[in-house]
């Protein structure tokens, strides 16, 4: 036991131990290593971990954007079916159901304008395009407008009535 020294000043002074501690370090050099093997596994295995989940964020990310695309290109096919054109002349759906060429609308030949504006309506077309379309002169050639992954091109002819292609466009990245 050791004694309190005498006090200096109200001081506590420690006593010197008597003796250094003991460490004995490992005689076996495969154990002084195994933290290290212990540290690089668990690195691989996050890793790997870590590269599977973003792997399957980005494949679940490209599967969702291919569907939204296929599902909007589905909608060109859709609109022609909703406004029933299928046996309206002058109206044609593409064989890749991607665009739909309207020829002759407004006149005794071709289909009815509401039959475009049906159209624009079922793919989402901004009211201005609407608008812009039934204000085409002759003098104002081919008009073109794109929303969405859509576009439409169009001419007006006092003699011809209005023609229109509805495309689905695809975005590129």
């Amino acid at each position: 036991m050791s004694v309190l020294p005498p006090q200096d000043n109200g001081n506590f002074i420690p006593e010197k131990p008597s003796s250094t501690p003991h460490f004995n370090p490992p005689t076996n050099s495969r154990n002084s290593k195994r933290h290290l093997w212990f540290g690089l596994g668990g690195i691989g295995i996050g890793t790997v971990i870590g590269v599977s989940i973003v792997g399957a964020a980005v494949g679940i990310n490209a599967a969702v954007d291919d569907s939204r695309e296929s599902a909007k290109a589905e909608l060109i096919a859709g609109a022609y079916a909703t406004c029933s054109l299928d046996t309206v002349d002058g109206a044609e759906l593409s064989p890749d159901e991607l665009s739909i060429t309207i020829s002759g609308a407004g006149k005794y030949f071709g289909p009815e304008t509401s039959d475009v504006y049906c159209i624009g309506e079922a793919l989402g077309m901004p009211d201005s395009v609407t608008s812009r379309m039934g204000h085409t002169r002759a003098l104002d050639g081919t008009q073109t407008a794109d929303w969405d992954v859509f576009s439409v091109s169009w001419t007006y002819h006092p003699d011809d009535g209005l023609g229109a292609i509805f495309e689905y466009t695809p975005t590129t990245d």
